[in-house]
């Protein structure tokens, strides 16, 4: 969830391609726990873990969240999202290298109603300055949400 929702806090809204024909990704509303792995400019970073809670909304078609902001006007100038079955890759690519740019590319494996994995790639300029992440994630559901991870 932790990456899932870094996208979305990123996104504005940019063009979308995707691919017509998707059976639904339906997940189980609640508190998700995510533990985060990887590293950052080729060096390890310490598992990072996080709780944050799924509305019903968005349980219901995950997907369907990035594509609503197809009609949103923003520095983005792609997001392409692709759903083969369980897997859902995208790629974003965002802003001005001159100033601050950021590409990511994501790969998610929903396993079942209650356990979904991602896998990160990710570079970010900023003041001429490049940052870049290969992140894996793994999300699980735990639970009925509880007032303080409520969004």
């Amino acid at each position: 969830m932790r990456i899932y929702l870094i996208v979305l806090a990123i996104i504005s809204g940019v063009p979308l391609a995707v691919e017509a024909a998707r059976a639904a990704i339906e997940l189980t509303p609640g508190a998700w726990q995510d533990t985060e792995t990887g590293e950052e400019n080729g060096k390890p970073v310490p598992p990072q873990i996080t709780v944050d809670c799924m509305t019903a909304e968005e349980a219901r078609d995950p997907i369907k969240i990035l594509t609503a902001m197809k009609d949103q006007a923003g520095e983005c100038g792609k997001l392409d999202i692709k759903q083969s079955g369980n897997v859902v890759t995208f790629i974003m690519q965002c802003g001005d290298p001159q100033q601050m740019a950021m590409d990511m590319q994501a790969t998610y494996t929903f396993i079942n109603a209650k356990h979904y994995t991602g896998v990160l790639t990710s570079t970010v300029i900023l003041a001429g300055k490049k940052t870049t992440a290969n992140k894996k994630v793994d999300s699980v559901w735990v639970g009925a949400c509880k007032k303080e991870n409520k969004k």
